[in-house]
This record gives C-alpha cells, sequence and structure tokens, in this order.
C-alpha cells in the first residue's frame, strides 16, 4: 500500500488545536486556485470538476474548505511537535483544513504555486478529530473512516489523488503535512 500508518499523536492536545481553528477567520477558503492560472497539472483537475459539473460554495455548490495554517491561524508548536514526534527531517508546508458541514473536497492532489520547481515528496495527513458519523477522508485507494485521534499516515507521494467529505453533524479537521 502507498499511504501507511505510521502511528499516534494524541499526546499533542487536538482538541485545543481544533478550537484555535474554531475560533479565528481561516487564512483562506479553498480551492485557492482556478483556470488561468498557468499551474502544471490544475486543468487537469479542473477539468474533471467541470465534467462532473462541481460547483465551489462562491457559485453557489458544495465544494469548498477552509485552510488554517501554522503561526498564523494555530500555534506554531504544533508542527514543531508533529514533526519531531514522527521524526520528519524537514518539510515544505503544512496546515489543517476544515470541511464543514454539508461541504466537500472532491478528487485533487494539491497543486502548489511553485509546483514547476517542487518535484515530488512524501506527504502526512493526521486525523486531528475525534472520530465523527459522517466524516469521510480518501487518499489514493484507501477510505478513511472513523479514525482513532491523531492517527497519523504517510504518503509515498504529495500527489496521490485525494477527496474528503463531510455528511456529519459537526466540522472535519484533518492536518496536512509535505
Amino acid at each position: 500500500m502507498t499511504v501507511n500508518y505510521i502511528g499516534n499523536c494524541k499526546h499533542i492536545n487536538w482538541d485545543v488545536v481544533i478550537e484555535d481553528c474554531a475560533n479565528t477567520t481561516p487564512a483562506y477558503v479553498g480551492p485557492s486556485h482556478k483556470r488561468g492560472d498557468n499551474l502544471p497539472d490544475l486543468d487537469v483537475i479542473l477539468d474533471m470538476w467541470d465534467a462532473a459539473e462541481y460547483k465551489t460554495v462562491a457559485e453557489g455548490g458544495t465544494v469548498g474548505w477552509d485552510m488554517f495554517l501554522p503561526g498564523q491561524q494555530f500555534d506554531q508548536s504544533v508542527i514543531d511537535k508533529f514533526v519531531e514526534f514522527f521524526e520528519i527531517p524537514n518539510y515544505k508546508t503544512a496546515w489543517i483544513s476544515r470541511i464543514n458541514i454539508g461541504r466537500f473536497a472532491p478528487i485533487h492532489w494539491d497543486v502548489h504555486d511553485d509546483e514547476a520547481t517542487l518535484g515530488d515528496t512524501c506527504r502526512y495527513h493526521c486525523h486531528i478529530g475525534k472520530p465523527e458519523w459522517g466524516h469521510v477522508f480518501i487518499a489514493d485507494k484507501k477510505c478513511f473512516y472513523n479514525e482513532e485521534q491523531g492517527s497519523t499516515y504517510r504518503w509515498d507521494s504529495r500527489r496521490y489523488w485525494h477527496a474528503g467529505t463531510n455528511c456529519g453533524i459537526t466540522p472535519k479537521y484533518l492536518l496536512n503535512l509535505w
């Protein structure tokens, strides 16, 4: 399998981190890129979304997720503890995503502003919320549901296709790092 469980970082108080995010305005609402941004492979994703007739929240649809950044909406020490615990020697970026009730993030991989110079690297995701009905995340060929708070997975490639949805009754939070 290309997305593997690597452990649980329940020593981090994820409830406090979620509370910090819940009590602040997100850095931005995704998706952050649009057609015409001239990023490699972005149009492949957008073509799929258009064919499926997905609409963003701004367009009256249900595609949308909130983004929280370390040192801005939550404390940088959270990421420092995370990378120390899992012995991650370096990383490019980290963020917490929140999918609100009734919203989703359709199939995509995270195209970055510096895509042309980044190359590929591994990626990590951590289920920072407690297991909740309707909180679903899919990465590569694996569906994650009712994961224990703090459960962390390593992906062989940051470019794996993934998606998330919230058909539950509380916001869904996920820590992401690559």
